[in-house]
């Protein structure tokens, strides 16, 4: 046995608090991991429903930890990644025609509440149902452009 073996087990016998960190991890991992399964439950509820209502929505899970969201009507599609031992879910946003604009994607922060795992966006909590709402609305309901207005055009007095 090295000197590296010996002090890593003199450390785990000295400091039991590093297994307690590692099992509270491992804990806050799967209640993360049922928070983004509830999330990707809630993804393709929605694209269902969007379908249902005549929308052209579809949800396709990639892997364990990423899925895919397309509107063929925006030509706009949304990737959705979680990094669980990172605390964050990634989303991004793709174009489907070359003419297509997108938004910028963002991070969802996965965070311990104690008792349940919270999502935050920007450092304000959110529920799953206002998350979903936050990635889905610019690819399911994508703003019309507003018309430019000419700097020179004066408005008010």
């Amino acid at each position: 046995m090295g000197w590296v073996e010996d002090q890593f087990e003199n450390q785990d016998r000295t400091n039991p608090s590093g297994r307690a960190e590692t099992q509270a991890e491992a804990t806050f991992e799967a209640r993360a991991a049922r928070k983004w399964n509830s999330l990707l439950t809630g993804f393709e509820k929605d694209a269902e429903e969007y379908k249902q209502l005549n929308g052209t929505a579809d949800f396709t899970r990639l892997s364990e930890f990423e899925c895919r969201i397309s509107n063929a009507a925006s030509s706009t599609a949304a990737r959705v990644t979680a990094d669980l031992s990172a605390h964050t879910i990634d989303y991004s946003y793709e174009p489907e025609a070359k003419s297509t604009a997108v938004p910028e994607g963002g991070v969802l922060s996965l965070r311990d509440s104690g008792t349940a795992v919270d999502l935050y966006s920007a450092d304000q909590r959110v529920t799953s149902e206002q998350a979903r709402r936050l990635i889905l609305e610019p690819l399911l309901f994508p703003s019309r452009p507003l018309p430019q207005e000419s700097p020179l055009k004066k408005t008010g007095s």
